[in-house]
């Protein structure tokens, strides 16, 4: 886990994950590997980027509730899409991002 220069304006904070998808064990039709950066802008948006080989880029506006990640709204290449168009591997991604930074509590 690294911190980035922020990508929302100068005053977000910025954290990356690298993730094994198949350590993680989500596996089906999903890359073996993703990055995600978390950012928290000056409006207090907390916005998940999963980057991943040969996929294209998500972009999830989520809050944490009790712990976990609940994803408010899903765009892919910048256009809004419907929570049941949404790959299985993002939200397993999201998850474990959410799981991540509750342990860094």
């Amino acid at each position: 886990m690294a911190s980035t220069q922020p990508v929302h304006g100068s005053s977000a904070q910025t954290t990356e994950f690298d993730i094994d998808l198949v350590g993680e064990r989500i596996r089906g039709r999903s890359p073996n590997h993703a990055r995600a950066v978390v950012s928290v802008d000056a409006n207090g948006t907390l916005r998940v980027e999963i980057e991943a080989a040969n996929q294209y880029d998500w972009q999830l506006d989520v809050r944490i509730v009790a712990g976990s990640i609940e994803i408010v709204r899903t765009f892919c290449e910048g256009d809004t899409v419907h929570d049941a168009d949404v790959p299985a591997w993002v939200e397993r991604v999201a998850g474990v991002v959410g799981e991540r930074l509750d342990g860094d509590r």
